[in-house]
């Protein structure tokens, strides 16, 4: 028995070279305008040293906490 052509519309006309995935939308950073690559600078819209920048790390200074002796309150 022979194989019956195709049906149209089923399989499409283009080659497969033509059907790779479009390349990505160029996202630039909103500070410097300098192109972003990775996932999380193009969430952002910021790169790594324009964000670092707008948000410095906090200092690592510890926080100075003691106990004071305090005399029981009058009353109590």
């Amino acid at each position: 028995m022979e194989h019956p052509e195709p049906l149209p519309g089923l399989l499409p006309d283009t080659a497969p070279d033509t059907l790779r995935p479009a390349p990505r939308r160029p996202v630039r950073c909103a500070l410097c305008g300098r192109p972003l690559t990775g996932a999380q600078s193009r969430r952002t819209g910021l790169g790594p040293a324009c964000d670092a920048k707008l948000h410095p790390a906090g200092a690592d200074i510890p926080t100075r906490r003691h106990e004071v002796d305090q005399e029981p309150l009058p009353g109590t």
